[in-house]
């Protein structure tokens, strides 16, 4: 029936046609049973069937779903109410159009519905009650409408369904008193009122299956991205040219010498955008006097959506690229690692127990949904003819610990051929000697990383990894021994006013030069949020994390220390035997240790 629609649309462009195609379809879909059942489960559908639309130019047409509005029904069908859903867009892509007609649709075939859209402001909320209901309501075939005991400029109300759907201003007290089987959240990044106090108030009126759905264009850090953040919502990202009108015929706008706009061309070429929809964009960037807008207008990733306050240390546009091509990085193996601790006694000359020695053995990687380690690339090794492993590539791991407790444990691997990062580790809550024992394991697992924890808040894990597990490789800084005077070794990395600026320098050269060696998704985020502070220091904005960046900075500095270059394999014990222990000819029996070699 929709198909069939659509064809006379395409073949006829006659609105007269149309309304008498779509009184018919009305009258079937009443007299058979199937359909009526159908109709009721998804009303939806009725959208496509039979409501008109008035578009952009003011024509009246038929309601057909464009690519983004298909894209959403299709993964509500899917994942069904369970959890709210979060749609991130650029402008004027037909959302509020695509819901408050499905909530319409809801509330003309559904008995005792009640459905609400919240509107960032007074004005807004009339504009969607007049242009995004009532054109489409008065336009409905008469045979569809129920009957209607009132409606005001805000609220359609049906007596005989008992069902109603209103639009309000977002405030802490809607909602209230109401029960609600679907509530929109317009342009929520936007409202005036706290979402929090909003939720409180909403979220008891929500029935157990009550569709939720929050929409909106970013509006910098806040509320609207901690919910996008928080994992609570299915989020959903359109990007703005999956919108088919988005184009423009005059390529002359592809030629500029606006640094970058040059570079965020060849950036959506290289995403395999058409010259028309390259132009569309140019036209647009170019009728802003704030050019940073369109970051937010018509957003290219999530993070670029959320534009951040403050002057953000790295290269914001060479961070958003690498965030587009996510696509092209490898699928992550995602868990922890298991593995056995062993506990050995060691003896005296006497033979009693002077001390105990422990060891992690058995070292094996978990995978598991729940995981809390990502590994991007397995360890390098070069092997000969027969197989075996004859070099290794060396590794760094920087690790950064909770601190007072609102941060996070992580960890960054780095190849120290390249800089390519190949493993993180990120936990909110875990013991500092359960992290110490992963971490642990993830320098085992990577050729025997070196590793340096930050040990500012806690030098705990760094103890662990040197005197109780004796790791074979740990970053060592230098420090003036105030006690017996000299130069101090002392295991882990400080965070001082002077290695602060130091390492994140060099994280900013590494990042800068050719192709950005970051493929984690949350490493490259934490970055967007890393900016010049007031105080005149560096760090996450407020409400953000830097953990990760601290980690992958530190890795990147104490890889300064390798040799960069591939490490030959050798059989444990042979060189050694070779060179200091020899068979006495007269004897198989004898054997003597070499002294003569020391010397």
């Amino acid at each position: 029936m929709i198909e069939k629609r659509r064809v006379r649309w395409e073949e006829r462009h006659d609105l007269s046609y149309d309304r008498r195609l779509c009184a018919a379809a009305v009258e079937c879909i009443m007299s058979d049973a199937g359909m009526r059942r159908e109709i009721l489960e998804r009303p939806y559908l009725l959208i496509e069937a039979v409501f008109l639309i008035v578009d952009k130019k003011k024509a009246t047409v038929p309601f057909f779903f464009n690519e983004v509005q298909r894209d959403f029904i299709s993964r509500f069908e899917r994942l069904g109410t369970g959890r709210p859903y979060y749609i991130l867009k650029g402008r004027q892509q037909g959302f509020t159009s695509l819901i408050t007609a499905m909530q319409l649709s809801f509330a003309i075939v559904r008995k005792n519905f009640s459905g609400m859209t919240l509107a960032d402001t007074s004005d807004n909320a009339l504009a969607i009650f007049n242009d995004r209901a009532r054109a489409v309501y008065d336009r409905l075939p008469k045979a569809l409408l129920p009957t209607e005991r009132f409606s005001s400029k805000k609220e359609f109300y049906f007596d005989v369904l008992n069902s109603s759907w209103r639009v309000s201003t977002a405030t802490g007290n809607a909602g209230r008193s109401r029960t609600l089987n679907f509530v929109h959240f317009s342009e929520v990044a936007f409202y005036d009122c706290p979402l929090a106090e909003l939720q409180k108030g909403i979220g008891e009126a929500l029935t157990e299956d009550a569709i939720c759905i929050y929409e909106t264009t970013a509006n910098g850090l806040g509320e609207s991205e901690e919910l996008w953040r928080s994992g609570a919502c299915h989020n959903l990202f359109y990007e703005w040219w999956r919108t088919s009108e988005y184009r423009c015929r005059d390529l002359s706008y592809l030629e500029t010498r606006d640094p970058w706009l040059l570079s965020r061309i060849a950036l959506l070429r290289s995403r395999g955008l058409e010259e028309e929809q390259i132009a569309w964009y140019c036209r647009k960037y170019a009728s802003y006097l704030d050019k940073s807008t369109i970051r937010q207008e018509y957003p290219c990733t999530p993070e670029e959506a959320f534009v951040s306050g403050g002057e953000c240390v790295f290269d914001k546009e060479r961070l958003t690229a690498a965030l587009m091509q996510r696509d092209r990085t490898p699928v992550p193996r995602r868990g922890y690692f298991t593995y056995r601790r062993r506990c050995k006694d060691l003896l005296g000359t006497d033979g009693e127990v002077i001390d105990t020695e422990l060891s992690i053995e058995d070292i094996a990687f978990c995978e598991s949904p729940a995981g809390y380690i990502l590994l991007y690339e397995e360890p390098r090794v070069r092997r000969n003819g027969a197989g075996a492993i004859t070099e290794r590539a060396p590794y760094s791991l920087g690790g950064d610990t909770a601190g007072e407790g609102s941060d996070c444990f992580t960890g960054k691997v780095i190849c120290d051929l390249d800089g390519r990062s190949v493993a993180t580790l990120h936990i909110r809550h875990i013991d500092e000697d359960l992290y110490a024992e992963q971490m642990y394991c993830l320098g085992k697992y990577y050729n025997d990383a070196m590793i340096g924890i930050e040990i500012n808040y806690s030098a705990y894990p760094m103890r662990l990894l040197e005197r109780t597990y004796r790791y074979p490789r740990l970053y060592y800084r230098e420090r003036n021994d105030r006690e017996g005077g000299g130069v101090k070794r002392s295991a882990g990395f400080e965070t001082t006013q002077r290695t602060k600026p130091l390492i994140i320098a060099n994280l900013v050269s590494v990042m800068r030069e050719g192709e950005i060696p970051e493929c984690d998704a949350e490493t490259l985020r934490e970055m967007l949020t890393f900016t010049r502070l007031s105080s005149g220091g560096m760090g996450a904005v407020t409400g953000k994390h830097d953990d990760l960046v601290m980690a992958l900075a530190i890795a990147h500095y104490i890889a300064a220390s390798s040799h960069r270059t591939w490490e030959r394999e050798t059989e444990e014990g042979d060189d050694f035997i070779q060179t200091y222990f020899h068979r006495e000819t007269a004897s198989e029996n004898a054997s003597y240790m070499n002294w003569e070699g020391d010397e």
